[in-house]
């Protein structure tokens, strides 16, 4: 049986990225069966999912709804138990009341009789419609856990697929950047030049004034001690 299926979609993903893409991959209902899923917001299996991927702010509002639907369901389910000790409490009464009533001709336990079977047709009645109202949230819930279950998968492989093709690009941009640093070394290894040595050659040719004022003039004053340095030792 086919689990899942892709929801065809006009191609207007021109212009787009791939990461903005959504592959709409969708379940079916019999995946929640196959896996025991139901309750998903509060199934472990998928919080943990959103511990590393920060959960989307359309997930998080179907969350909440769910944790409602379940709430909901838990009070009517705690409701509906707390009425069948009533309505065994009542059944017991009945019976201790028949004897008195029918038998003793006791007009008082007659009315007690009425009342008691009043109560348990209330109580009876609140438990059916407890239990319809039950059977319409199992529904609630089953769509809801499909429909968020669904989101959720997209969702978490879009971020999956996003974030796989940024450190792609994020290591070409280290690659290029280690190529740029390669080629600025070996650019820097070509135009490094024996700044003393030209000093020294300079002044023996011009003198170390005028050097003295080339260095001033093109901002190379960082030479100058070297040069003159290397003027006094070749005088010496």
């Amino acid at each position: 049986m086919q689990l899942f299926w892709r929801k065809q979609k006009k191609d207007f993903t021109e212009n787009k990225s791939s990461a903005e893409i959504n592959a709409n991959v969708l379940f079916d209902a019999s995946v929640l069966r196959k896996n025991n899923i139901t309750r998903l917001s509060i199934d472990g299996r998928w919080t943990k999912l959103f511990v590393a991927i920060q959960i989307s702010p359309e997930l998080k509002k179907a969350e909440e709804e769910m944790n409602e639907l379940i709430k909901r369901e838990a009070m009517l389910k705690n409701e509906q138990e707390n009425l069948e000790p009533q309505k065994r409490r009542c059944m017991n009464q009945i019976m201790s009341l028949t004897k008195e009533a029918f038998e003793n001709d006791n007009e008082t336990a007659k009315q007690q009789l009425k009342e008691c079977k009043k109560e348990i047709e209330k109580i009876n009645n609140r438990i059916n419609n407890i239990q319809e109202d039950i059977e319409k949230l199992e529904d609630k819930l089953r769509e809801a856990n499909l429909e968020l279950l669904n989101k959720s998968i997209n969702y978490i492989f879009s971020e999956l697929k996003a974030k796989n093709e940024r450190a792609l690009q994020i290591k070409k941009e280290l690659a290029e950047l280690e190529e740029r640093k390669r080629l600025l070394s070996q650019e820097l290894d070509t135009i490094s030049l024996d700044w003393t040595k030209y000093a020294v050659d300079l002044t023996e040719l011009i003198g170390t004034d005028p050097v003295k004022e080339f260095e001033e003039a093109y901002k190379l004053e960082g030479l100058k001690d070297e040069a003159v340095d290397a003027s006094a030792d070749e005088s010496d």
